[in-house]
């Protein structure tokens, strides 16, 4: 992968089929956490910054998503991924 680096610097070139044999392994244990829920505000500004939608349609995608339950609004008024939104991403 193009951002793999052994920390001494890139990995050498490889060429397909080639066999690799490692010399050590190291196993390092950590945890991953989920992204911070975003506000409508911070929707649209990711919208506009992906070209995604015009000023025109970004309201209504923001109500399609609401609308088909890919996500809802917790009290602070952030979005909220439901399973069906989840399941959406994940099979995507």
């Amino acid at each position: 992968w193009e951002r793999w680096s052994t920390g001494q610097g890139e990995l050498p070139p490889l060429q397909v089929g080639s066999r690799v044999t490692p010399s050590s392994l190291l196993m390092k244990q950590g945890t991953t956490s989920p992204p911070q829920l975003i506000s409508e505000v911070e929707l649209i500004t990711l919208m506009d910054r992906n070209g995604i939608g015009t000023d025109a349609t970004i309201a209504q995608h923001i109500s399609t998503i609401q609308d088909r339950a890919y996500a809802t609004k917790d009290a602070q008024q952030k979005f909220l991924p439901t399973k069906l939104g989840i399941a959406l991403v994940e099979g995507y």
